[in-house]
């Protein structure tokens, strides 16, 4: 029987891939042993810089940068947050970690308020990420092209590697500031370029053809203890190998878009997760055309190696079809992380739960420094997540209940969600919203294959919820049918690995999920689509219908990548999953204290 050419691609890379990763897993595994770990790194850690786009600050209080370029501010209420302008650097991520020692039964950790600020980088149009690689002019210069006033270009790589063989820390670009001079104290270099800048001066001496956005630390008024890490040599280098894999696809993925004839802004500013002491992570804002009182907000999870801007096509359409701020933060995807602080670990998704209880401080002001002016946040949001960020936001929603604070959430919509085998984190919040803490969950699902563990999650929702609708299936739906963004030469790998998606797929997925978000938000079932279980459901769109299919999901079909690769992969993954993947931090407790990094 032939074989289709896109197959062959797709079985050429993923040989490639799996040779690949079985080598160095394979090395590392002969070279150690588990009974004489490394030596315990202290309060120095090396963290997945590419995973989530983080760095380490060792002995500084709290760290922050700024650039020359800054979002002009729009005036009155129920404005765009901006107009075009051009696009502006990613923000840099850098953690604050001083040491805390703290008793094993708290979980919260102060943190200080205003210790320093943050320039936004500008607005970035609809544009092609092409654009963006192009010779700076007076017109299209990136923010970080050249340094504000007073400003100093420095290009220190820093190589994080302790005598016990600690992983490379792949750093983004990174500022420590000694706030009682306001002096930079260490940079490090990511993306080719690195601008350290007075913090004082910067903000003194704005760009003279752009205000100047000043976007104060968030407070991480209540964050999540992790303990102090022991990690075999097999996790020092496969989070080395992680976090350079990670690094490689942020260097690619561009600034996030929007798609041309979008009444939506996209802006990137940081966020500052509650983990220790403070983590800073970028996130991608999507702002409608207006904002008002009836704008809401949803959470927008990317999934297992990937990144905010890859979702800038589908977060964009999100937030313009149901009025909608949309934030989407990239996490690390480092599965080997001892302290659990990645996409499927349950530091995350504590720390993401966080971010929605109380005052909402570190949302809040990401979202002002994104926009550039303050933004006062909708309370009720809707958690959206794909593949293993689907499981990361039906985590939050459970640790959500477990603080009961639950009041402002309106429900999950996950897109094709995926757990992987071993992970938990699905079946505790199915179990724990129940009764008072009961939220709709909602699930769009791909067929059947390795890529959705074939069928897991809805299999999984069925069970814990026999008599309620779950989601829908689309028919000969893939697992990048929820995952668009604007850069085509990333696209095109996507396709690759998980096989192309048929473009009715595509708009029907994006027309089902808001439909559903609008729905949550009226608390009504008139918007979105529903049915009888096994109901066929036929959605027009733009090209031609598309076919939804109400759960339970049916038997599967031929693999878009073959039975071989399939069943071979699946088995990785899964293998993977069970034995290598870190879902609770690996901790040593000593003379009856835990150790906060």
């Amino acid at each position: 029987m032939a074989v289709r050419p896109w197959k062959a691609l797709t079985g050429a890379g993923f040989v490639v891939t799996a040779l690949t990763a079985g080598m160095l897993t394979g090395a590392a595994i002969a070279v150690a042993d588990p009974q004489t770990a490394p030596a315990d790194t202290g309060t120095s850690t090396t963290r997945d810089a590419g995973g989530d786009r983080t760095a380490d600050a060792t002995d500084s209080q709290t760290t922050s940068e700024t650039g020359d370029g800054a979002a002009q501010k729009p005036s009155g209420e129920g404005q765009s947050p901006g107009s075009a302008e051009t696009p502006g650097p990613r923000a840099d991520d850098v953690e604050d970690s001083a040491p805390n020692t703290v008793e094993p039964d708290e979980d919260k950790v102060p943190a200080a308020k205003d210790a320093g600020a943050e320039q936004v980088s500008a607005e970035t149009p609809a544009t092609s990420p092409e654009s963006k690689r192009a010779e700076p002019t007076e017109q299209n210069r990136p923010a970080h092209s050249a340094p504000a006033p007073g400003a100093e270009m420095v290009g220190t790589e820093e190589l994080v590697n302790s005598a016990a063989g600690a992983a490379l820390d792949h750093t983004a670009t990174v500022e420590e500031v000694d706030f009682a001079t306001a002096a930079p104290a260490k940079t490090a270099e990511a993306r080719g370029q690195t601008l350290s800048v007075s913090l004082k001066q910067a903000a003194a001496e704005p760009d003279s053809t752009q205000a100047a956005v000043v976007a104060p630390v968030a407070v991480a008024a209540q964050s999540v203890a992790v303990g102090a890490r022991h990690p075999s040599l097999v996790t020092v280098i496969g989070s080395l190998v992680m976090n350079v894999l990670m690094g490689l696809i942020h260097l690619v993925d561009g600034a996030p878009v929007v798609p041309a004839g979008s009444t939506v802004t996209v802006r990137t500013s940081s966020l500052i997760l509650p983990i220790g002491s403070g983590r800073r992570v970028e996130a991608d804002w999507y702002f409608p055309e207006t904002i008002g009182d009836s704008t809401r907000l949803i959470y927008l999870q990317h999934g297992f190696m990937a990144s905010g801007p890859m979702y800038s096509y589908t977060a964009a359409n999100i937030a313009e079809r149901t009025n909608s701020i949309v934030v989407v933060p990239s996490l690390s995807s480092n599965f080997f992380d001892a302290n659990a602080e990645w996409v499927g670990g349950s530091t995350m998704q504590k720390a993401v739960a966080k971010l929605f209880e109380g005052s909402r401080t570190a949302l809040t002001e990401s979202a002002s420094a994104a926009a550039g002016h303050t933004i006062t946040l909708p309370k009720g949001f809707v958690l959206m997540g794909h593949s293993a960020g689907g499981t990361l936001v039906t985590a939050v929603a459970r640790y959500l209940a477990d603080d009961d604070a639950l009041d402002g959430l309106a429900g999950v919509v996950m897109l094709d969600g995926v757990e992987p085998k071993g992970s938990h984190a699905v079946t505790d919040a199915l179990t724990k919203l129940t009764g008072d803490h009961y939220r709709p969950i909602y699930l769009i699902s791909s067929q059947r294959y390795m890529w959705n563990r074939h069928g897991d999650m809805a299999d999984k929702l069925m069970a814990a919820r026999p008599d309620t609708f779950n989601g829908v299936a689309l028919t000969d739906g893939t697992h990048i049918d929820y995952m668009e963004g604007g850069n085509a030469l990333l696209q095109f790998a996507e396709y690759l690995i998980s096989g192309f998606s048929h473009r009715e797929n595509i708009d029907a997925a994006g027309i089902i999920a808001a439909g559903w978000v609008n729905d949550l938000f009226s608390h009504t079932t008139t918007m979105g689509v529903y049915g009888q279980p096994g109901e066929r459901i036929s959605i027009t769109t733009p090209t031609k219908p598309a076919t939804a299919v109400v759960l339970p999901l049916g038997p599967a079909g031929p693999s878009p990548l073959g039975e071989f690769l399939d069943t071979m992969l699946g088995d990785l993954l899964d293998y993977a999953g069970e034995n290598l993947f870190v879902y609770d931090p690996l901790t040593k407790c000593e003379g009856g204290q835990t150790v906060s990094v």
